[in-house]
C-alpha cells in the first residue's frame, strides 16, 4: 500500500523557516488578545441571540473544589456539604486546576490563565497540523478563523472547561496525525492519542460524544499503519484476507490494545455510581428531559433542530464564515465520493489513484485527519441540535473542526491553479479582503470591550473584605462564589432541589453571611422557606457591586444573638400587646360614652310630641307671656319732694 502521506508531503514540500516564523507571529498576537486585561469582566452579551449567563456565573463554580483543596487541603469544607459535583465527573480538570493554584496562587487571573495557556496550545497545535498536512495558506486561514472568532476569543479568556477540553481533543488529534505520518511508531502515538482522549473525557463529559468516532479512526489508522510498515499491497484481495494480514503486524495489535485501554478506562469510570448519577443529571440538563426519557426528548429536539433558531444563530452570528466554508467542504467531499463510486461502477481508475489531485488541490481527496475532523464536526452539530439550549459553551466544541475544514477550503482555493492569472489574483484578493474585514470587526469589538469593560469580578473580593473584616466567615448566596473567590472566606453552594437545600444541612454549614442579589435571589428565598430561623436578627453590613448589580451583604446572627433577640422580641411583643389592650379599653370606654350620649338624645326626642300631632290653630297648653311695653320712669330730683309730699294718700275703702 503506497504511503499517500509521503506523496502529499513530497508534493507540498517541508514547511520553511519563514512559515514557522509567520505562524509564531500569529500565535503571539492571539496570545496577546487573551492575556491583555485578563481580569476584565466578559461582555454582558457575547453574541446577540444568546442569553446564557455561564460566562459570568460558572467560573467560580468550576473552580470551587480546586480552591478548597489549594487553600484548606480538603475538597469539601464540611461533612454535610453536598456539592462534590466536579471532582466525580471531571477529575482531570479539578486536579489540574488545583495543582495550578498551588503553583501560582488562588485568584481570578490565575484561574483564567489556566485555561488561556491551554487555549494558546490548542491554537498552536491546530495551526501546526494544518501546516504539515495542508500547507501554509491553510494554516494561516485556520488560525485566523478560530483565533479571531469572537465567541471563542471571549470564552478562551475565561476559567471554563471548554477551553481545556478543546485543547486536549486537539492533542488527541495530533496523536492520530502522527500515527498516520509515522506508521512505524504506531504504539507510541496510539497510546499518546488515547491518553489525550481520556484527559479530554475527564475534563468534561462532552468528550464522551466523540469517543465512538475516535475509536473507529484510531483503529483504521492502526490497520493502515500496519499495511504501510509491512509493505502490504493487496487491493484485489478479499477484505477478510486484508484484515488478517494487517492484524499479524505489531502496529495493528498495539493500536487495538490502545483502543481496548480507552474502552476499559472509560468503562471503569462510567460504572462508578457517583459518575452515573452526574452523567444522568447532565443528560437531563443538556436535553431538558424533565418529563420524558432523555432519548425521546433528544430525538424530538434533534428533528426540530434542523429548522430551529439555534441552527440559524450558529450559521449567521456565532461563526458564519467558519460554518459556511465547512459546509462547502462537506459538499465537496460528498461530490468526490460520488465521483469515486461512479468511476468504480464504470471500471475506470479511481480519482484518488491519479496524480492530478496533487496538482489540483480542489480535486484532492480528504485525508484521514480531514475525515476525523469532519466526523468531530458532525457529532458536535448533532449533539447541539439535540439540545434545546442556546448556549455558546455547548457550541464551542464545534468550532475547531469546522475551522479546520474551512481553512482547508481556503488553502485549496489559494493554491489552486485557476484558468488565468487574473482569476487567481482575484480569488486571493477576495480571501485577503475577507480576512481583513473579519480581523477589523474583531479588533473593533475587542477595543470597545477593553475600553468600556468593568472589573467587578476582580474588585468584589476587596469590597466584601472591607465589609466583613479580617475574620473567619462562611458566605452563601446566588453570587457569593464570585464574591469570596479571591478572599479567605469559605463558601458553600446552595441550590433549590439539588444540593444543600434541606434545613438540617443549612444549619450544619455554619453560615455567617449572606450575599443577596435583589428580591429574586433564590438562596435567600430558599432560606426563608426552609430555615427562616437563620435569618432572625440578621444585620445589613452594606453593598458590593457585581456586573453592575448591587448585592446586599447581611451578617447572620449567632444562635446566642438570635436567642437574645427572641427574648427582646417577646418582651417587646408583650409590651406592645399591653399598649394595644390599653388602647382598646380606652376606645371601648369612649365608645360606651358616645353610645350613652346617643341613647339620651334618642330618649329626649322620643318624649317630645311629634310635629305631625300638633294643630297650629289650637291655643297652646301653656299661655305665652304678654309682652309689656316698657314704661319710662323718671326719678325725682334730690331735695325737692314730690308734688303733694306732705299729704298722706290712703287707699279708698
Amino acid at each position: 500500500m503506497a504511503d499517500q502521506t509521503s506523496e502529499r508531503e513530497a508534493a507540498r514540500g517541508a514547511p520553511s523557516r519563514r512559515a514557522y516564523l509567520l505562524l509564531l507571529g500569529l500565535l503571539l498576537a492571539f496570545a496577546l488578545l487573551r492575556v491583555w486585561k485578563l481580569e476584565l469582566d466578559p461582555p454582558m452579551t457575547v453574541v446577540r441571540g444568546y442569553s446564557g449567563q455561564a460566562h459570568f456565573r460558572d467560573e467560580a463554580a468550576k473552580a470551587h473544589e480546586a480552591r478548597n483543596m489549594a487553600k484548606w487541603e480538603q475538597w469539601s469544607l464540611s461533612p454535610a456539604d453536598e456539592y462534590g459535583f466536579w471532582r466525580a465527573q471531571s477529575p482531570a480538570w479539578v486536579w489540574g486546576e488545583c495543582l495550578w493554584f498551588r503553583g501560582f496562587g488562588v485568584g481570578l487571573v490565575q484561574a483564567r490563565s489556566f485555561v488561556v495557556v491551554q487555549s494558546i496550545v490548542a491554537l498552536a497545535l491546530l495551526m501546526w497540523l494544518a501546516l504539515v498536512r495542508h500547507g501554509l495558506p491553510a494554516a494561516v486561514a485556520t488560525g485566523l478563523l478560530l483565533g479571531l472568532n469572537w465567541a471563542y476569543l471571549v470564552y478562551s479568556r475565561l476559567a471554563l472547561m471548554e477551553g481545556a477540553l478543546l485543547c486536549w481533543l486537539l492533542v488527541a488529534t495530533v496523536g492520530l496525525s502522527q500515527l498516520e505520518r509515522r506508521p512505524r511508531q504506531a504504539g507510541r502515538w496510539s497510546m499518546f492519542a488515547v491518553f489525550a482522549m481520556l484527559v479530554a473525557c475527564t475534563i468534561k463529559q462532552t468528550g464522551l460524544l466523540l469517543v465512538p468516532a475516535f475509536a473507529v479512526a484510531l483503529t483504521l489508522l492502526g490497520l493502515r499503519a500496519a499495511a504501510v510498515a509491512g509493505g502490504i499491497q493487496d487491493p484485489g484481495a478479499r477484505w477478510q484476507d486484508r484484515l488478517k494480514a494487517r492484524l499479524r503486524r505489531r502496529e495493528a495489535r498495539v493500536t487495538l490494545i490502545a483502543v481496548g485501554t480507552l474502552t476499559l478506562a472509560l468503562a471503569l469510570l462510567v460504572l462508578r455510581p457517583e459518575y452515573q448519577q452526574r452523567l444522568a443529571f447532565n443528560a437531563v440538563h443538556f436535553t431538558a428531559a424533565y418529563e420524558q426519557s432523555v432519548w425521546q426528548r433528544a430525538m424530538a429536539t434533534l428533528v426540530r433542530g434542523f429548522f430551529s433558531m439555534r441552527l440559524q444563530l450558529m450559521f449567521m452570528l456565532l461563526a458564519p464564515v467558519i460554518l459556511w466554508l465547512a459546509t462547502l467542504e462537506l459538499v465537496r467531499a460528498l461530490i468526490l465520493v460520488w465521483k469515486r463510486r461512479r468511476a468504480h461502477k464504470r471500471g475506470e481508475p479511481a480519482p484518488a489513484a491519479s496524480t492530478a489531485q496533487l496538482e489540483n488541490p480542489l480535486d484532492r481527496q480528504l485525508d484521514p485527519i480531514d475525515l476525523w475532523m469532519l466526523a468531530w464536526a458532525i457529532f458536535a452539530l448533532l449533539a447541539n441540535l439535540a439540545s434545546p439550549h442556546r448556549a455558546i459553551r455547548f457550541q464551542l466544541v464545534l468550532l475547531p473542526p469546522a475551522a479546520w475544514l474551512a481553512g482547508a477550503v481556503i488553502g485549496r482555493a489559494w493554491l489552486h491553479s485557476w484558468p488565468t492569472a487574473r482569476w487567481g489574483r482575484a480569488v486571493r484578493a477576495g480571501l485577503v479582503a475577507i480576512a481583513l474585514l473579519g480581523t477589523t470587526l474583531t479588533g473593533l469589538r475587542f477595543v470597545n470591550w477593553m475600553r468600556d469593560g468593568d472589573l467587578s469580578a476582580a474588585w468584589i473580593g476587596d469590597e466584601l473584605t472591607a465589609l466583613i473584616g479580617d475574620r473567619k466567615a462562611v458566605v452563601v448566596g446566588e453570587f457569593a462564589a464570585q464574591a469570596v473567590f479571591e478572599t479567605d472566606y469559605k463558601h458553600f453552594y446552595v441550590r433549590p432541589n439539588q444540593f444543600n437545600y434541606r434545613p438540617e444541612i443549612l444549619y450544619q454549614l455554619g453560615i455567617t453571611h449572606l450575599v443577596v442579589a435583589g428580591d429574586e435571589d433564590f438562596v435567600e428565598e430558599l432560606m426563608q422557606d426552609q430555615a427562616p430561623e437563620m435569618l432572625v436578627a440578621r444585620r445589613k453590613l452594606g453593598q458590593v457591586v457585581f456586573r453592575r448589580r448591587q448585592l446586599d451583604v447581611w451578617e447572620i446572627a449567632a444562635p446566642e444573638r438570635r436567642a437574645e433577640y427572641r427574648e427582646w422580641e417577646a418582651a417587646n411583643n408583650e409590651r406592645t400587646e399591653r399598649e394595644r389592650l390599653i388602647q382598646r379599653q380606652r376606645k371601648a370606654k369612649e365608645r360606651r360614652a358616645l353610645e350613652a350620649k346617643r341613647s339620651r338624645l334618642q330618649r329626649a326626642q322620643l318624649m317630645c310630641v311629634p310635629d305631625s300631632m300638633l294643630d297650629q290653630e289650637e291655643e297652646p297648653m301653656t299661655p305665652l307671656p304678654v309682652v309689656v311695653a316698657p314704661r319710662a320712669q323718671m326719678m325725682p330730683a334730690r331735695g325737692r319732694p314730690p308734688h303733694g309730699a306732705g299729704a298722706t294718700s290712703r287707699p279708698e275703702d
